[in-house]
């Protein structure tokens, strides 16, 4: 997918707004209990998906790949799952959401691993057709 990294940053800069509209209610509403999730929010939302859009943009096969778009979806719901997950045990909840986020987004991470590691392979796992060089 030619856009995947403008689509990376794009969803890095939305978590970039959310974890600040959320550090900015949680001092509004002093729930400083909910740190924990803030930061994820921001790491594992706006830094890294920055920083995989990035990548994307510096390695262009890595975004050709078959395995560029599932790898962009399975990372950002497991960013979701986390963030929300994380938020329930800040509030005092059920760690299981928590749990699976990290589950997939682990997923996600192993799969820009096996993209950038693949890169110049040109192994059909990835896209199918015998690259030349990145």
């Amino acid at each position: 997918m030619r856009k995947l990294d403008d689509a990376y940053i794009a969803c890095g800069l939305l978590w970039l707004i959310f974890g600040m509209a959320y550090g900015i209610w949680m001092g509004i509403a002093m729930q400083l209990n909910f740190g924990n999730s803030h930061a994820h929010a921001n790491l594992l939302g706006f830094v890294a998906s920055v920083l995989f859009g990035l990548i994307l943009r510096a390695y262009p096969a890595m975004r050709e790949a078959r395995l560029a778009l599932p790898q962009f979806l399975v990372y950002q719901l497991g960013a979701v799952l986390l963030v929300a997950g994380k938020m329930r045990i800040d509030a005092g909840g059920d760690p299981t959401l928590a749990k699976i986020g990290s589950l997939v987004i682990i997923v996600g991470a192993l799969g820009m691993v096996c993209l950038f590691v693949m890169r110049r392979s040109g192994q059909g796992a990835l896209d199918g057709r015998a690259s030349s060089a990145a």
